[in-house]
Order: C-alpha cells, then structure tokens, then sequence
C-alpha cells in the first residue's frame, strides 16, 4: 500500500516536478486522486464550497494511505473536518503548521505566500483562536502563474514565473523583519530555489510537512 494519497483539484494547469500533485515529486509511488468537478473557482474561496467538501469527504473517508494531503491549501478551511472522519493524517495545507509556528515566531516574522491574499486571511482567521495579524502576499491578476490557474491554461513559462516570484518576496521582506516563509500556494512550491536565493530563514511549505512525516519520500532537491 502507498504511504501518501495526493488529493487533487480537476485542473490541467502543469504540475511541475516540486507540486504535491506530481509523481516525480516523491522517491516512491503515490495514489493521486483527481476530484471530478472541484474547480478553482469552487475552492479558492474564503469558504469553499459545501458540495466540494462532500466530494473530499467521500474519498477521504475510503483513503488507506498513512498520510492523505490535497493539492490547494485553501481546503485547510475543511482541515479539522477532514482529519476526525479517518485514522489516518490529513495535510490540507502548509498551513497546518501555523499554529505551532506562532508559538515560536511573533506574526510579525512571518510572511505567507499565497494564490489570494484576502481570501486565505479569512480562512486562516475562520480557524485560529486569534486572528492572524502577520504578512500575507498575493499573486497579482497579471502574474503569469495566476493567469495559468485562474484559466486553467495548459502551458506557462516556468522562466517568467520563477522571476516574478522572486521579485514578489523581494517587494515583501523590504522593511520587514522575517524569520518564517510559509508557501501556502502548492504551486509555488517547485520555484522554492528562487525563494532561497532571496531569503535566508526557514520556508515549511506543504512537502516539507509530508516530509517530516514520511522521511525520504520527497526528493531532497525539491526540500
């Protein structure tokens, strides 16, 4: 039996080599599960919608696997849900991590990178006990990386992308005083090489969580 099963979005956007929902990610098989009919436009919501969920309960609740994760970190709004309806682990997101992380870290040094930043602050919110008051950046409407998930294009330049992630954690650590990068968006996560040569601290994005759970089946050059 595998040890992951990837829950997927039904898009055709690329998953590079580095996002959850690629095979070439992992150093062993996984079980990757397209949900039929959950769009984007469904689930990048500051409340995902109800039929959505059923669809991820309902393959949930048949998953075997030790650790059951998705490839949008906008499902964590369903995160608590999810993880009482099995035995084994659900990861929705990076996110899950936050918690813990704020007891190390003041909202202040961290900064979240995201798909919408003022939709996931509501979802962070909606599950926190105190409001999350830290950094959150967004994708803008002219990115190419938003452009390619918002209409679910089949190609995007991995060249212009990586630059225009670069620039947008330049423009966010200007006068801040970071100490976590979060990659909430799962498809930032194979342009992580442009994070680091712009930031020295400590980037958890949702394959370093899986990582930490089954240790060795991420390939090392995508930690």
């Amino acid at each position: 039996m595998n040890n992951l099963c990837v829950l997927q979005l039904d898009t055709k956007f690329p998953r590079l080599p580095g996002d959850v929902a690629c095979r070439e990610t992992f150093t062993e098989n996984i079980r990757l599960v397209r949900i039929k009919n959950a769009y984007v436009k469904n689930i990048v919501s500051s409340r995902p919608e109800n039929r959505q969920f059923f669809r991820f309960k309902a393959e949930v609740c048949i998953a075997k696997e030790k650790i059951i994760t998705t490839s949008c970190g906008f499902t964590y709004y369903w995160q608590n849900t999810l993880n009482s309806l099995t035995q084994s682990e659900v990861i929705t997101s990076a996110l899950c991590c936050l918690n813990e992380q704020r007891k190390i870290f003041d909202d202040n040094q961290i900064l979240i990178l995201t798909f919408d930043e003022k939709r996931i602050r509501t979802v962070i919110n909606s599950r926190s006990a105190t409001p999350f008051k830290g950094h959150i950046g967004g994708l803008t409407n002219n990115d190419e990386l938003y452009k390619a998930i918002i209409n679910d294009s089949d190609y995007f330049s991995f060249q212009l992308v990586q630059k225009e992630m670069s620039t947008m954690l330049e423009n966010h650590l200007k006068e801040k005083d970071i100490k976590l990068l979060i990659l909430e968006c799962t498809n930032m996560v194979p342009f992580k090489k442009a994070f680091k040569d712009y930031f020295e601290g400590k980037i958890i994005d949702i394959l370093t969580l899986i990582n930490e759970k089954i240790p060795g089946c991420v390939r090392p050059n995508f930690l």
